[in-house]
């Protein structure tokens, strides 16, 4: 029956009514159930996750969300969230990382981050509105396991434990852990790789890189040989159940969204099961200002400069002596200065310079008279820099940090500067150099408008590769056979070993022939010397 004569035998409400319900079920799909969990508590990581999970839960899926920051909208439908922020308790540490930098390496926080994230793991196993969710006859099914790649591996086994396909998101890179466990090519030396401020990786001298090789595989072996075993042993505590081993299931992930554009990022190889997101969180239209920061802003008519270092680093942790240089350079600054202080007062603080416990940082980015922003170089940060046209002076303090500014600096929209020596010189230099050479400003908007050149939203894709794993019960066809291969012969170090062996083994030959041959000559010459003489005598 054609659908006009449907239509004329039912009033025109319930007409439009069944249209959009007929046009829902052909673009959403049948709704499914989604277990997602996001252990790290940081509101930076959770941001990124959030855009999503949201947008899956307009599709018409249902949502489990395990995160340390919920939402609580209570008119949300089939979105229900676990709320772990209790996890910030265990972040006290996180005050003083600005004096583990440069005394400290990523190998020797890997097991300072282990204890700390088995702590946080065997929490959240424990939580019992989460314990509810997998305990034997729960009765509970998940069509999706979606979960946060960061150091808590132990929640793959979710996705043994509901018999569902797997798909992984990290906020910023990839570790080097699951780079090898997904098959991803190794590059001790590339600048992307974030466990390291890697050193050399363009010089001719081998000892940099050499040594960033050895850094890099004493990582992967203890993620490998550590990590993994470890949090298996976790989940099967909790589950009670016998798993796969942890290897096999990083390996055969469906796929992993990771936040990275390639215009603000290093660009590297990747197996096909990576898939950029970068960026969703950003909002379109910024939310209002409060009316007596958009009044200050306003008047700031010489411009005002904007400084944070994030929700992690906090401002009132840093060294006297570093905020002395902070509170004297800005003082000397014909800009108003909006800074993310922690505590309700700044002693000394300059008549130019405004303290806020919480700044909108969005909307402060998108007003017309920002100069720069000076931040510790947070991706998410990076990004909404970026979206808003804002060149900046970064001071990086640890994780992927370093990797974002460089980047920044590389492009020409940034100056790096080193947090735990800055001087007032120093921050004098480099935000008057950043706030007054127009190039900094004009190559940050050419940036912005190739970020935004692109041929799908990240989101929509992000949604699509969503709904095509759960369409398909998985992704197989992205595996990469590089995954199944030893280390030694993802790179052929196999066959450079052998072609060096034979080489230094066709050496000694070669060098052996002409030992014998130089000593033959020596003696026939020897021999038919004393035959020359006997001959005369």
């Amino acid at each position: 029956m054609e659908l006009w004569k449907i239509s004329s035998n039912m009033p025109r409400w319930t007409f439009f009514t069944a249209l959009m319900l007929l046009g829902c079920g052909l673009d959403c799909g049948d709704g499914a159930r989604i277990l997602s969990i996001f252990p790290a508590p940081s509101i930076s990581h959770q941001s990124v996750f959030r855009k999503l999970t949201l947008e899956l839960n307009k599709r018409g899926h249902e949502l489990v969300v395990v995160t340390t920051d919920p939402i609580k909208d209570s008119t949300l439908k089939n979105y229900k969230e676990i709320d772990i922020s209790f996890l910030y308790k265990e972040k006290n540490y996180i005050g003083s990382v600005v004096d583990f930098r440069g005394k400290i390496d990523w190998y020797s926080r890997l097991s300072m981050l282990e204890t700390i994230m088995s702590s946080q793991v065997t929490q959240i196993f424990s939580f019992p509105e989460f314990k509810k969710l997998y305990e034997p006859g729960s009765g509970e099914k998940f069509d999706l396991v979606l979960m946060e790649i960061f150091f808590s591996p132990a929640f793959m086994a979710l996705a043994e434990r509901f018999k569902a396909p797997l798909i992984g998101i990290a906020s910023a890179n990839l570790q080097l852990g699951v780079q090898y466990g997904i098959g991803d090519p190794i590059l001790p030396s590339h600048p992307s790789i974030l466990e390291m401020n890697v050193k050399g990786g363009d010089s001719w001298i081998p000892w940099q890189r050499l040594q960033n090789f050895i850094y890099s595989w004493r990582i992967i072996h203890y993620y490998r040989t550590v990590t993994l075993p470890k949090h298996k042993e976790l989940a099967e505590k909790y589950l009670g159940i016998e798993i796969k081993d942890l290897h096999e299931m990083e390996k055969n992930i469906s796929l992993i969204f990771v936040n990275q554009q390639k215009p603000i990022s290093f660009v590297r190889p990747n197996v096909p099961k990576v898939i950029e997101i970068g960026g969703f969180h950003v909002s379109d239209k910024s939310k209002p200002l409060p009316k007596d920061l958009q009044k200050t802003l306003d008047e700031a008519t010489q411009g005002f400069i904007y400084m944070s270092l994030g929700s992690n680093i906090k401002s009132n942790t840093l060294s006297k002596k570093t905020r002395d240089a902070f509170i004297t350079a800005f003082s000397k600054l014909p800009y108003k200065v909006i800074w993310k202080f922690e505590n309700d007062e700044l002693e000394g603080k300059p008549d130019n310079v405004i303290i806020l416990k919480w700044a909108p940082q969005q909307a402060i980015l998108a007003h017309p008279n920002i100069k720069l922003f000076v931040y510790q170089g947070g991706l998410q940060s990076t990004e909404e820099a970026v979206s808003h046209g804002v060149p900046l002076v970064g001071l990086p303090v640890m994780g992927d940090q370093d990797v974002n500014v460089n980047k920044m600096v590389s492009l020409g929209v940034a100056k790096k500067l080193e947090i735990t020596d800055v001087t007032k010189d120093d921050l004098l230099d480099a935000i008057n150099t950043v706030a007054r050479n127009a190039s900094y400003k004009q190559k940050m908007m050419n940036l912005r408008s190739l970020l935004k050149d692109k041929p799908q939203d990240s989101l929509k894709s992000a949604v699509w590769w969503t709904e095509h794993v759960i369409r398909h019960g998985g992704a197989p066809y992205l595996h990469s056979t590089t995954a199944e291969e030893p280390w030694y012969q993802r790179q052929d170090m196999d066959v450079i070993a052998f072609l060096s062996v034979a080489f230094v083994i066709a050496l000694i030959l070669t060098n052996l022939i002409l030992y014998k041959c130089v000593i033959y000559t020596i003696r026939a010459f020897a021999v038919h010397s004393v035959d020359k003489k006997k001959k005369r005598s």
